[in-house]
């Protein structure tokens, strides 16, 4: 069985290394970027992922790989946060487990096994809602015989709300998935809004954006609802 770790903490990749080396077949990445790339350059039977980590965090990372992996592996989160809210951000980014730090190594093993006797899923890499596609691989969007190509950070949000569509999705879990806990000022988010915005409105689907005020934003063809 081949494991992938991603921690940036180097006394508790030794730990890990100790306990699960006879067992398992390690890799290890210290930053978010290099643990993103093995993620997708080799099959990994269990990705296990640190949440603070250097060069791209373990929420972006998650969702990245979520949305480019063809035969996904399923993913456990090591993290301190241990609040329901910090939970449910987890699973909205894809995780399929989640542990809080300080843990129990041996409950990581019994963890790893679990999640390990699931299929691995396929990718779903076309999203579609009321006439729109969103293609994750190329971050292609189309509507009508029109496209429209959208960077990394709008692509994961339109994602995140067509995957909710049509319930609301909360600034903070939006804000959450695009930058975890280092957001930057709050104006950043109202800009990728206008942007994906005005990409749709080229493809005539500008209408089904909605901002509700004061909870977040949604997908969705009328403006009532949750």
């Amino acid at each position: 069985m081949r494991v992938l770790i991603i921690e940036d903490n180097l006394d508790i990749q030794a730990n890990i290394a100790d306990y699960l080396e006879r067992e398992f077949d390690l890799d290890f990445a210290y930053r978010g970027d290099q643990g993103l790339e093995l993620a997708l350059a080799h099959d990994y039977d269990v990705i296990v992922l640190d949440l603070s980590l250097p060069g791209r965090d373990g929420i972006d990372v998650c969702h990245t790989y979520k949305r480019k992996a063809g035969l996904q592996a399923p993913i456990i989160m090591l993290t301190a946060r241990d609040t329901i809210d910090d939970k449910e951000t987890g699973f909205t980014a894809g995780a399929d487990d989640y542990l809080v730090k300080p843990f129990s190594l041996r409950e990581l093993k019994i963890r790893i096994r679990a999640l390990a006797r699931r299929p691995k899923a396929r990718m779903k890499q076309a999203l579609h809602y009321r006439g729109l596609s969103l293609d994750r691989g190329t971050a292609e969007i189309s509507a009508e015989g029109r496209s429209r190509t959208l960077n990394d950070k709008e692509c994961t949000l339109l994602a995140l709300l067509m995957e909710a569509a049509p319930d609301t999705v909360a600034t903070d879990t939006i804000s959450y998935a695009l930058w975890g806990d280092e957001p930057p000022e709050s104006g950043v988010l109202r800009t990728h809004i206008y942007n994906l915005r005005q990409s749709l409105k080229a493809l005539g689907r500008a209408h089904l954006l909605k901002t509700l005020r004061g909870k977040g934003y949604a997908l969705r063809e009328q403006d009532s609802g949750p």
